[in-house]
């Protein structure tokens, strides 16, 4: 029997998602015929994990890809799932019930916690406008994503000299060592009293951060509080502007399908949770 071809999968889900999640991304990437990995027994004891499982988001299109590949590598490529085939019909019933459960789970959630250590296909980072690390989150997604995030920001074109993202823009560089595969690079307002147009650049980041993860395909991306720390910005009014941006934005596009704002303390954590209470959401 054929092997199921090589398929890079990540499991793209938010930090409350855990074994069965992981199990199922772990079955599909094991796909190699009806025994072991790929037995009924096996499905059907992941497909009870998941029905007994809360509400979790997973990257159901890496799902779905390696799926194909399974029916490529066995029934050839044409025609759909073959009919009465019990391992695809579990299979059916498994990406069913995850469809489900992606539906049920908030797409814009609070998470507290290192940003540098979520499974998500995205970090944004709080840059600076040279985006060659600094301190901060910048400084600790540079140090865990390795030397190589440095380089790669250094291929970055300047728009002027010293500067490579203004004030409210963004750009995206690989992920590197980091569990997410890219980092959007944005950068915040410097806080000035709030009458030089801080809040419009302080959306327009998130703004610009989001469009990059629709046009990279995005399924879920972490954001910390952009601006709160060494520039100053309230975060009380902050928390407002990010909530209020991605809540816009995902209420008119479909990428991407998961935000999570990370908190770095409990004191963060309450801000974005009022924010988020504000909205009913």
């Amino acid at each position: 029997m054929r092997s199921l071809p090589t398929v890079a999968l990540t499991a793209d889900h938010v930090p409350e998602a855990d074994a069965p999640a992981r199990a199922i991304i772990a079955f599909a990437q094991s796909l190699d015929g009806y025994t072991e990995a790929g037995s009924p027994a096996e499905i059907k004891s992941w497909m009870d994990r998941v029905d007994a499982d809360g509400p979790h988001a997973l990257d159901l299109n890496s799902l779905r890809i390696a799926l194909f590949g399974f029916q490529r590598a066995h029934y050839g490529q044409g025609g759909g799932w073959p009919d009465g085939d019990p391992v695809m019909d579990r299979m059916r019933e498994i990406t069913a019930a995850i469809r489900e459960k992606v539906a049920e789970a908030p797409r814009l959630g609070v998470w507290l916690g290192d940003i540098t250590q979520l499974q998500v296909s995205a970090v944004v980072n709080a840059a600076n406008e040279r985006m060659l690390g600094g301190g901060g989150v910048d400084g600790a997604i540079h140090q865990a994503a390795g030397p190589e995030l440095r380089e790669a920001c250094e291929r970055v074109p300047q728009v002027r000299p010293g500067v490579r993202c203004p004030a409210g823009e963004a750009r995206v560089t690989l992920g590197f060592r980091l569990p997410a595969r890219l980092v959007i690079h944005t950068v915040g307002p410097i806080w000035r009293g709030g009458g030089h147009g801080e809040d419009d650049l302080l959306a327009s980041a998130y703004r610009s951060s989001l469009a990059l993860a629709e046009v990279e395909e995005v399924a879920s991306v972490a954001f910390p509080a952009i601006s709160t720390g060494v520039y100053g910005f309230p975060p009380n009014r902050a928390a407002r502007i990010a909530v209020d941006t991605v809540h816009q934005w995902l209420a008119e596009h479909d990428r991407p399908q998961r935000v999570v704002l990370v908190a770095f303390d409990a004191d963060s954590q309450q801000t974005l949770n009022a924010a988020l209470a504000e909205r009913g959401d």
